[in-house]
C-alpha cells in the first residue's frame, strides 16, 4: 500500500522572518511578540508523526502554528496529520494555503491531489497529481497515484500511456504492474494484463494482490475453477486481503465445515480490520450463511456489510436528486444535434445497476458487427465539466458548438475500444443521467432502458458490495427505493422528450418470452437477428461485473424472488418489503 509520509512535508529551512522577529525581539519590551516556531520544535512534531504518535503531532503543530500560522513545514505537516486521522476535507485547507505560501513544488500538488483522491473526488484530483508527476517524473510514489486517480476515472489509456513509459525506462515497481494490469484488463487487453500480473514477483501482499487479478480475470472468462485456484493463492499469502475472499465466497458452495467459512470467522474477529475490509468479510460470509439456509445469521452479516459501506461513503441522495431536477431544467426540450462522421454507431445500455444490463449486452453482442465496451466512464468524466460550464456561463441550455465538443471528445475515446466493429456498446447503467446530451451528440444512438421490479431491483442491489465509493444509494434499502424511483421519473422525461429514441426492456418480461423481447430489442437497435441471441451464455466475451456468474448461465425465470426467504427480516427496515406494498 502506498505510504505518504515522505511526501507530506516540505524541507524544514528557517524562514527570513523568523530571523528578522529574532533579532527584533528586545527584553522588556512592551511589544512582545510571540517568538516564531523555530526549526527545532517543528521537527519535535515531525517525530511524533513519524513514530505514529499522529493525534500528539497535530496537537503540538497547531500549538505551535498559533506562533507561525503560514509556516509551510506546519502547515503539511498539520495537514498530513488530518489526513491520517482520516480528516480528508479538513486536511485540504492546509495543503492549499500550503501551496498558496509555498509556491509551486511536486510535494505541495502531491499532497491536495492525494487527498482529493482518498475523497473519491478523481476529476477534482488528476490535475494536481498530473502537474506533481511532471514536475517529479522520477517519484514514482507520485505516479504510482496518478496511476490509480485515472483508473478510476476510467481513463484506463491513459494509465496505459503513462505507465508503459516506466516500462520502457525499467522503472517499473511490483505495485504499478498490477495498477497497469487492470487498466490494460479494462480495455480488453487481457493477454497484456495478464502478462502484467504473472510478471509481479514482490512481497506477499503484491503477489497476492496479482493472484487476486488473475482470479477476477479468470471469472470474467467464465473459468470459475482456475479463479478459485488464484483467489486461494491470494489469500494464503495475505489473508487480510478481503477483496480476494469476497470473490472466493461467490465461486464456494459452503458446508458447515469448508475451511474458508472457518478463516473468514477467524479474521473478522481480528482487532485492526478497516471499515472497507470487515464490509467485506460480512457480504462473503452472508453468501456463505445463505449457502447454509442460516437465514437470520446471513441477513444479519448482509445488514451490517452494508451498514459499514453506508457509514464509509457517507453517500447522501440529496445531491442526486438536486442534479435529477436539474438536468430536467437544462433540458426541458431537446439540445442541436451534432454533425460530424463516427467510424462507429452507438448503443447506450442505461438503468441500474443489477437491472440487467449485462444481459442486454451479450444478447446484443451475439449480432453480427457489435462489440461490447463494457461500462465505460467516459460520459460522466465530460459531463461534471460541462455542467459546471453551464453554470459558470449562466447557460441554460446546451450549444451546438458544446454538443459538437462533447461528440468529439466521447467519439474519439469511445473508438479505442471500437475493435473496428460497426456498432459499440456502452452499458454504463447511470449514463441515464445523461441521456439529453448523448442523444444529441449523438442522434444516431440507440438507448436501452433496462428495469426490474421494485423489490428485486433493490434486493439484487442490496446483496453486492461494489467496488469503490459508487453507487452509493445501494447500501439502504429505503435509499435504493427511493433512488430507483427518481430514476423512473427520469426517464420518463427522457421519453417524453425523445419519443421513439429509447426501448425500455422490463428483465422479468424478457425472462419470461426471450424470443419475442430478444427480437424486439433486436430489431430496435437496428441489426440482424442471429438464433445466438438466445443462447447469451455462450458468449466468449469477458464480464467483469457483479453479473459474471448469472450470464454464463442460459436464461431462465425464477418461480419466486429471491428476497422471499428474507421478507420478514425486510420488512422492518423498507416498507418497499411488506405485506400491503404493491
Amino acid at each position: 500500500m502506498f505510504k505518504t509520509e515522505n511526501h507530506a512535508m516540505r524541507p524544514l529551512t528557517p524562514s527570513k522572518t523568523q530571523h528578522f522577529l529574532e533579532k527584533q525581539q528586545l527584553p522588556g519590551s512592551t511589544f512582545d511578540l510571540p517568538l516564531p516556531a523555530t526549526s527545532v520544535e517543528v521537527q519535535a512534531a515531525l517525530i511524533l508523526f513519524q513514530a505514529g504518535q499522529i493525534a500528539q503531532a497535530l496537537e503540538l503543530a497547531q500549538d505551535l502554528a498559533r506562533r507561525s500560522p503560514d509556516m509551510v513545514a506546519l502547515l503539511d505537516l498539520q495537514g498530513a496529520a488530518l489526513r491520517k486521522l482520516g480528516m480528508s476535507s479538513k486536511s485540504l485547507g492546509y495543503f492549499k494555503r500550503s501551496l498558496e505560501v509555498g509556491g509551486p513544488s511536486p510535494t505541495a500538488y502531491f499532497n491536495i491531489g492525494a487527498v482529493l483522491f482518498d475523497m473519491a473526488q478523481f476529476g477534482e484530483a488528476a490535475p494536481y497529481l498530473r502537474q506533481a508527476a511532471a514536475l517529479a517524473p522520477e517519484n514514482l510514489a507520485i505516479t504510482q497515484v496518478l496511476a490509480l486517480c485515472l483508473n478510476a476515472m476510467g481513463h484506463f489509456h491513459d494509465t496505459v500511456t503513462l505507465l508503459t513509459q516506466q516500462v520502457s525506462s525499467a522503472k517499473m515497481t511490483e505495485a504499478l504492474l498490477n495498477i497497469l494490469g487492470q487498466a490494460l484488463q479494462q480495455i480488453n487487453h487481457l493477454e497484456e494484463a495478464e502478462a502484467c500480473y504473472r510478471s509481479v514477483q514482490g512481497t506477499a501482499q503484491e503477489v497476492a494482490e496479482a493472484q487476486s487479478h488473475l482470479g477476477s480475470l479468470a471469472k470474467a472468462k467464465g473459468q470459475f475453477e482456475t479463479a478459485q485456484v488464484h483467489y486461494l493463492k491470494a489469500v494464503n499469502l495475505a489473508p487480510h486481503l478481503t477483496t480476494a475472499h469476497r470473490n472466493l465466497s461467490a465461486l464456494i458452495h459452503y458446508e458447515r465445515d469448508h475451511p474458508h467459512l472457518q478463516a473468514m470467522q477467524l479474521l473478522i474477529k481480528q482487532p485492526g480490520l478497516t471499515a472497507a475490509h470487515r464490509a467485506e468479510l460480512h457480504f462473503a460470509l452472508f453468501k456463505a450463511h445463505q449457502d447454509l439456509k442460516e437465514l437470520e445469521t446471513a441477513f444479519a452479516h448482509l445488514q451490517a456489510g452494508n451498514q459499514l459501506k453506508c457509514e464509509k461513503i457517507g453517500y447522501s441522495i440529496d445531491a442526486d436528486e438536486a442534479l435529477f431536477a436539474h438536468l430536467r431544467r437544462i433540458f426541458n426540450q431537446p439540445a442541436p444535434e451534432a454533425k460530424s462522421d463516427l467510424p462507429f454507431r452507438p448503443i447506450f445500455i442505461v438503468g441500474l445497476p443489477r437491472s440487467g444490463t449485462t444481459l442486454t449486452e451479450q444478447i446484443l453482442c451475439s449480432c453480427d458487427g457489435v462489440t461490447g465496451a463494457g461500462e465505460l466512464q467516459y460520459t460522466t468524466s465530460a459531463m461534471v465539466p460541462l455542467l459546471q460550464e453551464l453554470q459558470d456561463n449562466n447557460q441554460d441550455s446546451l450549444t451546438l458548438e458544446q454538443v459538437q465538443g462533447l461528440r468529439a471528445e466521447l467519439g474519439a475515446k469511445m473508438q479505442h475500444h471500437s475493435n473496428g466493429a460497426p456498432v459499440l456498446i456502452d452499458k454504463m447503467p447511470l449514463n441515464l443521467r445523461w441521456i439529453g446530451a448523448l442523444l444529441a451528440a449523438f442522434p444516431e444512438a440507440r438507448i436501452v432502458y433496462t428495469t426490474r421490479p421494485r423489490q428485486d431491483m433493490c434486493w439484487s442491489l442490496y446483496k453486492v458490495c461494489f467496488q469503490g465509493a459508487g453507487n452509493g444509494f445501494a447500501y439502504d434499502l429505503n435509499t435504493a427505493a427511493r433512488y430507483q424511483a427518481m430514476a423512473d421519473a427520469l426517464m420518463q422525461h427522457w421519453q417524453d422528450l425523445f419519443p421513439g429514441r429509447i426501448h425500455h426492456l422490463d428483465h422479468s418480461l424478457l425472462t419470461a418470452a426471450p424470443e419475442e423481447h430478444a427480437k424486439a430489442l433486436v430489431d430496435f437497435c437496428g441489426l440482424s437477428w442471429s438464433e445466438a441471441c438466445l443462447h447469451p451464455e455462450r458468449q466468449a466475451k469477458p464480464v467483469f461485473t457483479a453479473s459474471a456468474l448469472q450470464v454464463r448461465q442460459p436464461i431462465y425465470q425464477r418461480n419466486s424472488p429471491d428476497w422471499g426467504p428474507y421478507q420478514a427480516y425486510l420488512a422492518p427496515i423498507c416498507d418497499l418489503f411488506s405485506d400491503t406494498a404493491d
